[in-house]
This record gives structure tokens, sequence and C-alpha cells, in this order.
């Protein structure tokens, strides 16, 4: 009867232990995810910024280098 609670406890304190990894994995998950996050916003504004400034007479291809310039920030996002 020992062996057998002494074998249960002991792989109670594996599964809490295992637990506690996936909690803190979790945590860096969402952490890396807010990053991301803050980084896609970062640019999303850059680019209202850059449209707002291109004239009118260059409109077409003033936006489009906008778009590209988000398009290089948001894929710098994803690699932080």
């Amino acid at each position: 009867m020992r062996v057998v609670l002494s074998v249960v406890l002991v792989f109670s304190f594996f599964g809490i232990a295992a637990a506690g990894e996936a909690f803190v994995g979790h945590g860096k998950v969402r952490f890396a995810d807010a990053a991301t996050d803050a980084c896609l916003a970062s640019c999303s504004s850059q680019n209202n910024s850059c449209k707002r400034v291109c004239p009118a007479t260059l409109s077409t291809p003033c936006l489009s280098s906008c778009d590209s310039q988000e398009q290089t920030c948001k894929q710098s996002c994803q690699n932080k």
C-alpha cells in the first residue's frame, strides 16, 4: 500500500511541475503576442501617417509605397 501511495505521490509532483512549466510558457506566448500586436499597430499607424502626406498629383505611386513599407514593417514584426 505504501508503495502505491509513494508512486502516486511522485507522479503527482511531476504533474504539478509540468503544469507549472506549461503556465510559464503560456505566459511567454501571451507576452510575445502582445508585443507583436503592438508592433503591427505601430505599422498601421505609420502607414496612415505616410498616406496622409501623399500629394494629390502622385497619389497612386505614393500610396503603393506606403503599403509596401507597411508590409515590410509587418514582416519584421513576425520575425521578432
